[in-house]
């Protein structure tokens, strides 16, 4: 698994061959913007004039100065970045397809409404009492529809463009960020001279470089070289040799966090090459990236760390997570999936910065961890797809809009898994389906606990293959033939029951279902 650490750069001196000093972040704004130009300049080659990359990286190993792993490591971050612009594409063409047919849903919707009050003003004489009243309706949902066919257009075009960059190829990208680009054409409105702008832009342009490892070099990167003694000794590109010497070293740089990983990194091991078999020397690959925040210069360290092996057992049990708007909720089952025990971690999602609100759910999801780990029992957590709830945010309550929308659900799928495998804990993902129905209607009011802790109940059973044995009570079910529903399959059981209670308010079906005898 590979993980990435974090520490910041001293700006010290260093000897340069004309015996004059200078500052390591001399060097490091330098190389950056050399990097910058130069991932420029090749994203033109390879994406938009279609190169070959075999004859671009001799020919600009030799134009450039640099050695094949300096132009390698440019060509890497690049792809990342393309990588990273045709996945989000692809969404945003899926997601403007849902935002168009519910548009044009909504816009037929109002379209009935509008037609009766057009028909019913034409019909009146222009002296009733209610007729200013009606005039302002139908004015008001003739807007209505106006903006959104306004809007539909918009996306119909957007949606047209972004297929056609799909179907051609076409990469669009820009460095530094459209968002500071386009802010030269409103100066005045942030608080901006050209001339300012014009700074911020190059610096936006040349803020990171990165310096890829491998496992059959020296310290495991030959560029970035990282040593025993924590030394960082940064390889020169030919044509600065003369100002900057061979190297640049940067003395004493430690981690505050995953120091001991690195360091496991460094000790060689012995292996044997493929084809002839030739004893040799291998390392852990290092991948180096610096990036400059706001005039500093951070490092981060990539290394493949080894995770320590399962400790738990899924014979003994599960532990279910059901995630809520600000707090977990845990609930343990034994190994025939009878209750155990539950409680709730809370965090802070709302009302505070990002970081804050990470942290704070690191912290949430630790406990979880730490407890599943005691218990030697594995996590289950639901498999859910919230990009696509985010679509229809519009449709939604404010409760329920405000928590997907929010920061915690874009990481907690990740943040959960990445803690797992830290701790040698198991984790399983299952389908949502229902998890919240069958848990008020079977476990709410047989073990006395809350809708959320009997939800994290039946995603831990269904982890253990026991949605099989989930049968919907017929005395729930309301209307209907009661023993003709029950034969159904199961999920289609539970499909009839969110149908009919669908019209309650959840305080309405507490009392209902602890009514039921």
């Amino acid at each position: 698994m590979f993980q990435t650490y974090q520490t910041k750069l001293k700006n010290e001196m260093i000897v340069l061959p004309s015996k004059k000093t200078a500052t390591v972040f001399t060097y490091l704004n330098h190389y950056a913007q050399f990097f910058g130009m130069l991932e420029r300049k090749l994203f033109v080659d390879l994406y938009i004039r279609k190169k070959n990359s075999n004859e671009l990286k001799k020919r600009y190993c030799a134009v450039y100065e640099i050695t094949s792993r300096q132009y390698n490591s440019i060509k890497n971050q690049l792809d990342g970045l393309v990588k990273s612009l045709v996945g989000k594409r692809k969404f945003d063409i899926e997601e403007l397809k849902d935002k168009i047919k519910s548009t044009e849903e909504l816009i037929q919707k109002k379209m009935v409404p509008k037609e009766k009050a057009h028909a019913s003003l034409l019909k009146m004489k222009g002296n009733e009492v209610t007729f200013l009243k009606k005039v302002k309706n139908y004015r008001s949902l003739r807007n209505y529809i106006h903006q959104k066919k306004r809007k539909l257009y918009r996306m119909q075009l957007k949606l047209e463009k972004l297929m056609q960059d799909a179907s051609h190829g076409i990469i669009r990208l820009c460095f530094g960020s459209s968002k500071l680009f386009h802010k030269q054409f409103h100066l005045t409105q942030n608080n901006l001279t050209f001339d300012q702008w014009k700074m911020r832009w190059r610096e936006a342009r040349a803020s990171q470089f990165t310096f890829i490892g491998s496992k059959d070099e020296t310290f495991g990167n030959q560029t970035c070289t990282y040593d025993t003694n924590n030394n960082l000794r940064i390889r020169v590109s030919a044509k600065d040799e003369k100002v900057f010497g061979k190297y640049v070293v940067i003395s004493h740089v430690s981690f505050p966090y995953g120091q001991e990983k690195l360091d496991i990194a460094k000790i060689p091991t012995i292996g044997y090459s493929k084809g002839k078999g030739k004893k040799t020397t291998y390392y852990r690959a290092l991948t180096s990236k610096f990036i400059r925040k706001e005039g500093k210069w951070y490092l981060y360290m990539t290394v493949d760390v080894d995770m320590p092996t399962i400790q738990t057992v899924g014979n003994n049990g599960y532990i279910g997570v059901d995630f809520n708007v600000n707090f977990l909720a845990v609930t343990e089952v034994d190994r025939f999936g009878n209750y155990l025990h539950s409680f709730h971690v809370p965090f802070q999602a709302y009302h505070v910065s990002s970081e804050q609100a990470k942290q704070s759910l690191s912290n949430a999801l630790k406990v979880v961890v730490d407890y599943a780990l005691a218990k030697q029992k594995p996590i289950a957590r639901e498999e859910l797809n919230f990009q696509k709830k985010k679509l229809q945010l519009k449709q939604l309550s404010k409760k329920q809009a405000k928590m997907l929308s929010g920061f915690p659900y874009s990481n907690y799928k990740e943040m959960l898994n990445a803690k797992c495998k830290k701790a040698g804990v198991d984790i399983k993902a299952i389908n949502p389906a229902y998890t919240s129905q069958i848990g008020q209607h079977k476990f709410m009011k047989m073990y006395g606990i809350s809708s959320h802790q009997s939800a994290a109940m039946v995603i831990a059973r269904k982890a253990m293959r026991f949605n099989k044995l989930e049968k919907v009570p017929a005395s729930h079910l309301l209307t209907g033939n009661k023993r003709k529903i029950v034969s159904k399959k199961r999920f289609l059981q539970w499909k009839e029951v969110t149908k009919q209670w669908k019209k309650y308010s959840f305080h309405q079906k507490n009392y209902l279902l602890y009514k039921t005898s």
